[in-house]
């Protein structure tokens, strides 16, 4: 399974955080393409790991998954 980093030479990857009552985690995917499909975790250190599966299409589609702990 692929790791994508913040420092990978692929860039436009970034994690948005919103601390409240509960902190919830966004991750950022620009310009993704069908690469980018697959399995995505989250592993926070006071949680149990959150994941997802995303597939890319051909189009122009927004969506937003969140997890929040």
């Amino acid at each position: 399974m692929p790791v994508i980093s913040y420092d990978s030479s692929r860039g436009g990857v970034s994690v948005i955080t919103e601390k409240g009552d509960v902190t919830t985690s966004f991750l950022l995917i620009q310009h993704a393409d069908i690469s980018d499909s697959g399995k995505y975790s989250c592993s926070p250190s006071n949680a149990d790991v959150a994941s997802v599966r995303v597939h890319v299409l051909n189009g122009k589609f927004e969506t937003k998954t969140n997890i929040a702990y």
